[in-house]
């Protein structure tokens, strides 16, 4: 009986084992209460895409659900839900990124989780939800150059603005505070080459915003001025005698220009324009390149 008992005793742990073995493979093959979810991966409060986070699922069976969503180290932030009843069927619970105090809770990774009272048990969705409301910061490191044309050839058409972000984001380009173009790409130091045809001549405020991939839109970068200048004389009044030569600073990106004054009608090039005062009388002068025209009044006297 002695030498009975050791062998008995194996065969009883390895009947237990089975048991647990078949029980557990068992518990395999049912299927869970609720299947098929659908959990966002990023939420944003302030931003334009990512406002709340879907949260869905199918229950098979009619229970009554608490939905709560939990942090890295398990504590409970948010309840969706408490205790409520559900019929079988599909299931959403949107989240906003606030806590039951309505305060947006701190940036980090967040788990929905889903309590079935009749079934007495609790799921934790695999699904991690990131939290981002933190805006991007974004600084606009240089413009070059400062004075530009567009007017089509391709001389200082654009300017090249250089910048850096805080993390990767787009760049959003604002002109007189107007939104005009975004660098399509996710970067933390990048630049922009801008130039728009048809641009009032004068002084131009740009600024910069950088939109992350939670879709936060920053806050402004410093402004800098740039200058379009297409064609233009100095000075635009002149007096000067009879017969005397005198001069006018002729700016443009142009090769050449055409010049009207008076009986004159020529092409000249350069930065001044040298003439001859005719005789007495007030003229006025033209210039004129790739569609843009300069005037100045010149007065002649004895």
């Amino acid at each position: 009986m002695a030498r009975l008992l050791p062998t008995l005793l194996v065969l009883a742990l390895l009947g237990c084992t089975a048991g647990a073995f078949a029980v557990t493979e068992g518990l395999k093959l049912q299927k869970s209460p609720i299947g098929r979810t659908v959990v966002g991966k990023v939420v944003a409060p302030d931003s334009s895409d990512h406002r709340t986070v879907p949260i869905r699922f199918v229950l098979r069976k009619v229970d009554r659900l608490t939905v709560e969503i939990v942090n890295g180290s398990g504590n409970v932030v948010r309840v969706l839900a408490q205790d409520e009843a559900a019929a079988r069927g599909r299931q959403s619970f949107p989240w906003d990124g606030r806590d039951d105090s309505g305060r947006v809770v701190p940036d980090g990774n967040y788990r929905p989780r889903v309590h079935l009272a009749h079934e007495r048990r609790t799921i934790a969705l695999p699904n991690s939800i990131r939290m981002d409301a933190t805006p991007p910061l974004v600084q606009l490191v240089s413009i070059v150059p400062r004075i530009f044309s567009p007017d089509g050839d391709f001389r200082r058409e654009r300017v090249r603005i250089r910048y850096r972000t805080s993390e990767k984001a787009e760049a959003v380009l604002y002109v007189d505070g107007e939104r005009r173009t975004t660098v399509r790409r996710y970067l933390r130091a990048g630049k922009l080459d801008w130039g728009s045809r048809g641009l009032k001549a004068g002084p131009h405020r740009l600024r910069l915003r950088a939109l992350d991939l939670a879709t936060n839109l920053g806050p402004p970068s410093r402004a800098l001025t740039v200058f379009v200048r297409y064609l233009d004389l100095r000075p635009h009044l002149l007096r000067v005698k009879t017969g005397k030569r005198f001069s006018f600073r002729v700016d443009t990106d142009a090769k050449n220009y055409a010049v009207h004054f008076g009986r004159l009608h020529a092409r000249r090039a350069g930065r001044f324009l040298y003439l001859r005062a005719p005789a007495p009388g007030r003229y006025n002068l033209r210039v004129a390149a790739n569609g843009h025209v300069a005037h100045a009044l010149v007065v002649v006297t004895r």
